[in-house]
């Protein structure tokens, strides 16, 4: 395959538009860097596991965010907090199958197992956001809510990637 990992490492743009436009655009990097995974082939480790990181840093930097700023704004919400709190749930158990990534190698069959489970999961996960609360979103929150949730997210994620890095380099 190549050894893409370093582009792919590169710190994401900010992105232009509402907190919506932020999240959505996670979505995209996060499907992106699944995709990047499968194609790596299993004696690819150093880049397979480069990828991962990026995956794992980017998608816990994006649950963090969404919760702490979206979901927490959203529950309040008699119309979406079931939806809320299976959220929540669902990045409970995003973070038990990330975590489950540390026993194996990344030439391990059970290693790509669970790379398909938790892309579905995420995956579905994403869809049903982006349909249901992204549209509720856009009725309950104004605009300029939306353009205060823009920020707040991406500087909690830029604070969460940065700690992973910083932990990484130290680790």
């Amino acid at each position: 395959m190549g050894n893409s990992a370093g582009k792919d490492r590169a710190a994401p743009e900010p992105v232009l538009g509402d907190g919506l436009d932020v999240l959505r655009s996670d979505h995209s990097r996060i499907r992106q860097l699944f995709e990047l995974i499968e194609k790596t082939e299993p004696a690819e480790l150093a880049e397979r596991k480069e990828l991962f990181f990026t995956l794992q840093e980017e998608l816990l930097a994006h649950l963090e965010a969404e919760e702490r700023f979206f979901y927490t704004a959203l529950e309040q919400n008699d119309e979406a907090r079931t939806r809320i709190l299976e959220g929540y749930e669902e990045h409970q158990l995003a973070r038990l199958v990330i975590g489950a990534f540390t026993s194996l190698a990344g030439d391990d069959a059970r290693w790509t197992a669970k790379l398909s489970v938790l892309k579905k999961l995420i995956t579905r996960h994403m869809d049903e956001e982006e349909q249901e609360l992204f549209a509720l979103g856009k009725k309950v929150f104004s605009q300029e809510e939306l353009q205060g949730l823009s920020r707040k997210v991406q500087e909690a994620k830029l604070s969460a990637q940065t700690k992973a890095s910083s932990a990484k380099e130290a680790g």
